[in-house]
Protein backbone atom coordinates (compact mmCIF):
# COMPACT_ATOMS: atom_id res chain seq x y z
CA UNK A 1 0.00 0.00 0.00
CA UNK A 2 1.38 3.54 -1.16
CA UNK A 3 1.36 6.30 1.44
CA UNK A 4 -1.92 8.68 0.74
CA UNK A 5 -3.88 5.52 -0.55
CA UNK A 6 -7.51 5.42 0.51
CA UNK A 7 -8.49 2.11 1.73
CA UNK A 8 -12.31 1.20 2.90
CA UNK A 9 -13.72 -1.20 5.57
CA UNK A 10 -15.86 -3.29 4.85
CA UNK A 11 -18.44 -5.34 7.34
CA UNK A 12 -18.74 -8.85 6.65
CA UNK A 13 -21.23 -11.61 8.29
CA UNK A 14 -20.87 -15.77 7.93
CA UNK A 15 -23.36 -17.69 6.69
CA UNK A 16 -22.65 -20.23 8.85
CA UNK A 17 -21.78 -18.78 12.61
CA UNK A 18 -23.86 -15.71 11.84
CA UNK A 19 -20.25 -13.45 13.53
CA UNK A 20 -19.94 -9.98 11.99
CA UNK A 21 -16.40 -8.42 11.76
CA UNK A 22 -14.75 -5.50 9.79
CA UNK A 23 -11.75 -5.21 7.69
CA UNK A 24 -9.38 -2.53 6.30
CA UNK A 25 -9.25 -3.79 2.26
CA UNK A 26 -7.97 -2.08 -0.76
CA UNK A 27 -10.77 -2.27 -3.48
CA UNK A 28 -8.50 -4.50 -5.75
CA UNK A 29 -8.48 -7.00 -2.52
CA UNK A 30 -10.62 -10.02 -3.17
CA UNK A 31 -13.56 -10.83 -0.15
CA UNK A 32 -12.40 -13.40 2.57
CA UNK A 33 -13.15 -16.70 1.38
CA UNK A 34 -14.04 -18.29 4.55
CA UNK A 35 -14.97 -16.74 7.87
CA UNK A 36 -11.90 -16.29 10.35
CA UNK A 37 -13.54 -16.74 13.28
CA UNK A 38 -15.25 -20.47 12.64
CA UNK A 39 -13.32 -21.58 9.52
CA UNK A 40 -16.84 -23.19 8.28
CA UNK A 41 -19.20 -20.69 6.57
CA UNK A 42 -18.81 -18.25 3.93
CA UNK A 43 -18.58 -14.58 4.44
CA UNK A 44 -20.73 -11.81 2.71
CA UNK A 45 -20.71 -8.07 3.10
CA UNK A 46 -23.46 -6.44 4.52
CA UNK A 47 -24.47 -2.70 3.76
CA UNK A 48 -23.38 0.07 5.94
CA UNK A 49 -25.64 2.85 7.46
CA UNK A 50 -26.27 5.37 4.69
CA UNK A 51 -27.92 8.70 5.70
CA UNK A 52 -30.31 11.13 3.67
CA UNK A 53 -29.83 14.30 3.56
CA UNK A 54 -32.68 17.11 3.31
CA UNK A 55 -30.95 20.44 3.76
CA UNK A 56 -27.60 21.46 3.46
CA UNK A 57 -27.25 22.56 6.98
CA UNK A 58 -28.24 18.40 7.84
CA UNK A 59 -25.46 17.78 5.34
CA UNK A 60 -22.82 19.33 7.20
CA UNK A 61 -23.80 18.38 10.92
CA UNK A 62 -23.82 14.56 9.47
CA UNK A 63 -20.74 14.95 7.61
CA UNK A 64 -19.08 16.45 10.95
CA UNK A 65 -20.91 13.82 13.19
CA UNK A 66 -19.13 11.35 10.65
CA UNK A 67 -15.88 12.84 10.66
CA UNK A 68 -16.13 12.61 14.52
CA UNK A 69 -17.16 9.01 14.85
CA UNK A 70 -14.88 8.30 12.39
CA UNK A 71 -11.62 10.00 14.32
CA UNK A 72 -12.63 8.46 17.30
CA UNK A 73 -13.15 4.56 15.97
CA UNK A 74 -9.66 5.21 14.74
CA UNK A 75 -8.33 6.50 17.72
CA UNK A 76 -9.48 3.00 19.79
CA UNK A 77 -8.32 1.02 17.25
CA UNK A 78 -4.86 2.96 17.40
CA UNK A 79 -4.85 2.48 21.29
CA UNK A 80 -5.63 -1.37 20.90
CA UNK A 81 -2.76 -1.85 18.47
CA UNK A 82 -0.36 0.00 21.23
CA UNK A 83 -1.09 -2.18 23.62
CA UNK A 84 -0.46 -4.66 21.66
CA UNK A 85 2.93 -4.02 20.64
CA UNK A 86 3.93 -2.76 24.14
CA UNK A 87 2.65 -6.57 25.24
CA UNK A 88 4.53 -7.76 22.35
CA UNK A 89 7.97 -5.76 23.18
CA UNK A 90 7.07 -6.92 26.80
CA UNK A 91 7.04 -10.41 26.72
CA UNK A 92 8.49 -10.79 23.23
Amino acid sequence: MTTGEQVPKYRYQCDYCHEQWEEWMNLSDPDPEQCPRCELGYPFKIPVRFTKIDSPIQEKKTAKKNVVEHIEENREILKKMRNKSKEEEYYG
